[in-house]
């Protein structure tokens, strides 16, 4: 699968490396058959008979100068094996045209110096630009794929902490629920076997259901529906709960379990703290663009004089989930006025729906 994912210039490395030598021996005998006039018979004998120089060259180049000097930061040890790197290269092409390139009525090498520091240097200059250019290649291909490499770890590490958050809303979930449940057994409530069955429900759902990336906005709202029916039990006519859904929710998808925290927290930091008539709030609406959600939960007289509000660990697993999943889209503001708490959520709908 990895493969797959790699652009194809970076597979069928074989294949590439020959394209790039047919590529190398054309463009030789062709720019200097061209250069010296109708010599291109000549020129395909001497750049065939180069190509061992200039192959053990540019492989020696990307595959021991580059990782044993460049890659280790040894930069002017890098710089000096290239000029003497250079110079061989210089010295190897002119020994090979010397001692084996002259051909019956062409060229004859043999009639210049041996030592002959003019064709040295001339023929370093005009080859050297092949291992420069095959440098080139390598090291953009290292990069690239350094890049892709920490893109994949990034998102490894983010999937993992995602993984990590939402398993701990479900031992933190479960017990709150329990919390009430206990509640009820000891005033030896007849609600309590619907709270079991609804509990059920719900734990059915975050260990089964919610292990997608996204789930059907239909179904994460029937959650939060019967968590709410949940809380209704506990609190009977004690509670007074305004809960509304507005808009068509069949279409969309969001991130599992990123809406009942918000939910949660209003029953626990609210009703469970107001031995009166504790007040919730509770608005989602769904348009084309966006879905809002507004939790709005009474501060209880008790409280108003205290820092009411610390976030616990449901409200900083969602926030973080927020940010890892949504990044750029989506707004959250949690404010404490003089007598509420207000939750104010806003995701936007990524363009697929």
């Amino acid at each position: 699968m990895a493969e797959e994912k790699t652009p194809i210039l970076f597979r069928y490395r074989v294949l590439w490396h020959i394209l790039f030598w047919i590529v190398c021996y054309l463009t030789y005998t062709l720019i200097y058959g061209g250069y010296w006039g109708n010599y291109y018979k000549e020129e395909a004998w001497l750049n065939l008979l180069l190509f061992p120089v200039r192959i053990f060259v540019v492989y020696s180049m990307i595959y021991y100068l580059i990782p044993k000097f460049l890659l280790k930061r040894k930069y002017f040890l890098f710089f000096v094996t290239v000029l003497f790197h250079a110079l061989f290269l210089g010295f190897g092409i002119w020994y090979t045209l010397y001692f084996f390139g002259s051909i019956e009525g062409y060229t004859n090498y043999k009639e210049y110096p041996l030592i002959y520091p003019h064709k040295i240097f001339n023929s370093m200059l005009s080859n050297y630009t092949l291992p420069l250019s095959a440098a080139f290649v390598k090291l953009f291909k290292w990069w690239y794929l350094d890049q892709q490499y920490k893109k994949e770890l990034e998102k490894e590490k983010l999937g993992a902490e995602l993984k990590f958050l939402k398993a701990q809303i479900h031992p933190h979930f479960l017990f709150n629920t329990l919390n009430n449940l206990y509640a009820l057994t000891l005033k030896r409530s007849k609600t309590s076997s619907d709270i079991v069955l609804r509990l059920s429900e719900l734990l059915d759902y975050m260990l089964y259901q919610s292990n997608e990336t996204e789930v059907q906005l239909d179904k994460e709202l029937e959650i939060i529906k019967g968590y709410v029916e949940l809380e209704k039990i506990r609190y009977n006519d004690r509670l007074d709960l305004h809960f509304r859904i507005e808009g068509d929710s069949s279409q969309k998808k969001i991130a599992p379990l990123i809406l009942l925290p918000f939910v949660e927290n209003s029953f626990k930091h609210g009703a469970s703290k107001d031995p009166a008539k504790p007040k919730i709030k509770i608005l989602i609406q769904i348009e084309d663009t966006c879905l809002k959600m507004d939790v709005v939960n009474n501060i209880p007289d008790s409280k108003k004089k205290e820092n009411y509000y610390s976030e616990g660990l449901g409200l900083k697993n969602v926030r973080r989930r927020l940010e890892l999943i949504y990044p750029d889209r989506h707004e959250l503001t949690l404010r404490k006025q003089e007598s509420e708490f207000l939750v104010q959520l806003i995701i936007q709908w990524t363009n697929n729906y």
